[in-house]
């Protein structure tokens, strides 16, 4: 029988009845998250049921990615044998007189009740000698005699496990740990320029697309990126279920319907995004050192709710900072340069650097990953308070010379000037690199040959000449080289 009560002949009956603080059903808390500038998570969560012949139910289904679901218990000698995923989570009973003892550490919890072909859903608010009472939504209670009922199902907890335990109804710590995706970090540093050629670098981390409250948790950042062969993929035994409120009240059949849908608009969402499934691709791109040892930065007590975002200071050091102006004098570009040495026992990973002076900017340039004793070069701006000239002549030509049948070429000896003047207040580490085509016969002012391309079917090579020289403030400087072109004169 099947009888509704009013809210104020309900207060007698409800006196002294207590939810229970731990039972079968259990929710689990999300206590650590490790996050990849990838697009992806590690979550782990943990709670505690008590067992009933070493069965828990728990209300929650990750979108885990493909086999990288782990249950366990959190007592050491414990296993966890079997997990289920079930529209109708049955609580079995062989006769009305047992529904009492079954459902006694349940009140509080919503369940689905079977009785004379007609559903009722509702919480379980409380359990008197012959007949449960159900809350439904609408606010009405509902009577049900334990002899009208026929199946009884928890609605929100589709997730069942089986622990092997010395104490199979005792209370058991579990834990869930998986990998999900669409959280992910982003990188940004800030270097403050500091006396004496040092720096006070900042990286910084923001937290993006958190899809859960995190409440006084661990959060993990990570250099580095796992290859994760099933990106894209949700759990084989997760597919087709969810949970959370979009799934209250609906059928199993509806239920399945409904968490298919949206896995699969989560996975033409993954594919679409710039770098889908691709370690080294699309946003957060890291070059291959950075794919290798994974480093790992703990915040701990973090608290973010969904929606909202967040920066964090990562870690913050004291580098070395060389300024350095850089002319390739094959144009008229000359170019302000800072190069950091990373003396941290941590790697720099990818991302941009905002670099400021005296409060004042400096320029913003992207750092890439740099190992520790490596060193970083950001080129910032174009160089003020330098100018700069380049100027070759001819000093000689040579007796044309025959290859082959038709083709002879005449020696040309060139003399080439690059011309520095210092207009800063400030001596001027300058770094200076040419190109030149032919035969290098000397450089001058401790000039080197960078660099050496041999080409095919032509008799000159190219050869790159680099100077590392200080101009003195308000001083000039000429850098000289010679070298022999030979030139095509025909037949």
């Amino acid at each position: 029988m099947i009888t509704v009560i009013g809210a104020l002949a309900m207060m007698p009956m409800l006196a002294g009845q207590d939810e229970p603080k731990v039972g079968l059903a259990f929710e689990t808390q999300l206590k650590m998250i490790v996050v990849f500038k990838e697009g992806f998570g590690f979550f782990v969560r943990e709670g505690t049921a008590q067992l009933e012949n070493g069965w828990a139910t728990t209300n929650l289904v990750p979108r885990a990615v493909r086999g990288t679901l782990w249950v366990y218990p959190q007592k050491p000698e414990d296993r966890v044998e079997t997990i289920i995923l079930t529209t109708d989570n049955r609580i079995a009973f062989e006769n009305p007189e047992e529904i009492y003892a079954r459902l006694s550490n349940k009140v509080g919890l919503r369940l689905r009740i079977n009785t004379e072909g007609r559903d009722v859903t509702g919480k379980l608010t409380a359990l008197l000698d012959d007949m449960l009472l159900l809350k439904e939504e609408s606010g009405n209670f509902v009577a049900i005699e334990y002899e009208k009922i026929e199946t009884i199902s928890l609605v929100d907890f589709p997730v069942l496990m089986k622990l092997i335990t010395d104490d199979p109804n005792g209370e058991a710590g579990i834990g869930m740990a998986y990998i999900q995706e669409g959280v992910l970090w982003e990188p940004s540093y800030l270097l403050e320029l500091l006396p004496e050629e040092k720096g006070r670098l900042t990286l910084r981390g923001t937290l993006l697309n958190l899809p859960e409250e995190l409440k006084d948790a661990n959060v993990v950042f990570v250099v580095g990126a796992p290859t994760l062969i099933n990106r894209g993929h949700i759990d084989s035994l997760l597919a087709g279920f969810m949970s959370g409120p979009m799934f209250i009240g609906a059928s199993p059949g509806v239920q399945a319907q409904m968490a298919d849908v949206a896995n699969r608009a989560l996975r033409e969402k993954l594919k679409a995004a710039e770098g889908w499934g691709t370690a080294g691709a699309g946003f957060g791109a890291l070059p291959a050192e950075e794919s290798g040892e994974l480093q790992y930065y703990t915040k701990t007590h973090f608290s973010l709710r969904p929606g909202e975002r967040a920066m964090t200071t990562i870690f913050e050091i004291v580098v070395p900072v060389t300024p350095l102006f850089d002319w390739n004098a094959d144009t008229e570009d000359v170019i302000y340069i800072l190069t950091i040495e990373n003396e941290s026992e941590h790697p720099l990973t990818t991302g941009p650097v905002f670099v400021v002076e005296d409060e004042r900017p400096v320029g913003q340039q992207m750092v890439k990953y740099t190992p520790p004793g490596g060193k970083a070069e950001m080129r910032l701006a174009k160089g003020i308070g330098l100018r700069v000239k380049r100027s070759e002549i001819e000093v000689k030509r040579g007796d044309p010379f025959k290859v082959g049948e038709r083709q002879q070429y005449l020696p040309i000896t060139m003399k080439g000037t690059l011309t520095l003047e210092n207009f800063r207040d400030d001596d001027a580490e300058v770094r200076v690199t040419r190109t030149v085509r032919g035969k290098v016969l000397e450089i001058m002012n401790d000039g080197v040959i960078k660099d050496t391309t041999v080409l095919k079917g032509d008799p000159n090579s190219l050869n790159v000449l680099e100077w590392k020289i200080t101009v003195p403030a308000g001083e000039k400087l000429d850098l000289t080289y010679t070298y022999e072109t030979y030139t095509s004169i025909g037949q």
